[in-house]
């Protein structure tokens, strides 16, 4: 087992190196995209261990999308990762609150059971596959919309993910 110094608290923080690299391979991005959920254009994109998260936890994302997006007269734009992992089902709804605030409502569901997906902790926010996607809508958001000389909602929108993810 390796120790590692934490460069957060000092600590030494015991990592196993099959704890740190077991399963980490590229998952492929499959991108579903752009419904309408409340107003907020939404792009829909699908992460698994292997092929595509399943239709069931896909219209299982969609419901909690509608369900949770904030009706306003101001929607920007909102994306939301389903991703069917190895040890469980999660969705993930992201939504541009205002030009430069990302907010996120997590949920986890048993891999049997897509459909029955309750709320992650509040300190959650996705495992490196999630955010890699979630880094790339970061930058697209950036370039189309806040470094542009004029923003384009559209281009954000078009804007297509990477082909896989790691």
């Amino acid at each position: 087992m390796a120790v590692r110094a934490s460069p957060i608290s000092g600590h030494a923080c015991p990592v196993r190196n099959s704890d740190a690299t077991s399963g980490h391979q590229a998952r492929y991005v499959t991108q579903y995209g752009v419904e309408v959920f409340n107003g907020w254009p939404t792009k829909l994109y699908g992460l698994a261990v292997e092929g595509e998260p399943g239709q069931e936890l896909l219209d299982a994302a969609r419901v909690l999308a509608a369900a949770t997006l904030p009706t306003t007269s101001d929607p920007r734009a909102a994306f939301v990762i389903a991703h069917r992992a190895r040890p469980a089902c999660f969705v993930l709804i992201y939504w541009w609150a205002s030009p430069v605030d990302l907010s996120l409502a997590y949920f986890r569901s048993p891999l049997d059971q897509p459909d029955d997906l309750t709320p992650m902790p509040a300190h959650s926010t996705g495992c490196v596959w999630e955010l890699a996607l979630t880094d790339h809508e970061r930058q697209a958001w950036v370039r189309h919309l806040l470094d542009a000389d004029t923003p384009d909602l559209a281009a954000y929108l078009a804007a297509g993910p990477p082909q896989e993810v790691k």
